[in-house]
């Protein structure tokens, strides 16, 4: 009997010395919390982005085929765990159509929206402000047909 109750003050102070451990963010629990800022919109792509430190700062790119008519929102979450602050720029042919962070007034928005004006590829550019390493997620969602 004492063997049984050894076994299971054992087990319950491990179990809850552990519960207080705090745990990283996962890309999958940023894709949840990216929809969350997307809001009513409908999910069509995530993009996960993992980069190293670097000078110049390392770029993820994406392409995507967008379609003339329609609002889509671009959405943008960073880890917790890396300091690093994620940039989105939505480009066309080398032209910056869309960004989420402005340098002239230093301002980061979680999330653009844009109206396709071309059906074609379009590309993503993904980066870490300053060169800084970090973790993030990119979300594209419908937001409405024009």
């Amino acid at each position: 009997m004492k063997n049984i109750f050894f076994a299971f003050f054992i087990t319950m102070a491990l179990t809850l010395g552990f519960a207080n451990v705090s745990k990283a963010q996962s890309e999958d629990d940023l894709v949840e919390i990216c929809g969350m800022i997307a809001g009513d919109a409908t999910f069509l792509k995530d993009f996960r982005i993992r980069l190293d430190a670097g000078d110049p700062p390392p770029i993820q790119r994406f392409s995507v085929i967008l379609r003339k008519g329609i609002k889509y929102r671009f959405s943008v979450c960073n880890s917790k765990d890396y300091e690093g602050k994620v940039v989105l720029q939505l480009l066309d042919n080398n032209r910056l159509l869309a960004t989420t962070y402005i340098v002239a007034t230093g301002t980061d928005y979680p999330s653009i929206e844009y109206v396709c004006t071309r059906t074609g590829a379009y590309h993503l550019f993904f980066n870490f402000r300053d060169g800084k390493p970090g973790l993030a997620v990119g979300l594209l969602s419908l937001v409405e047909t024009m």
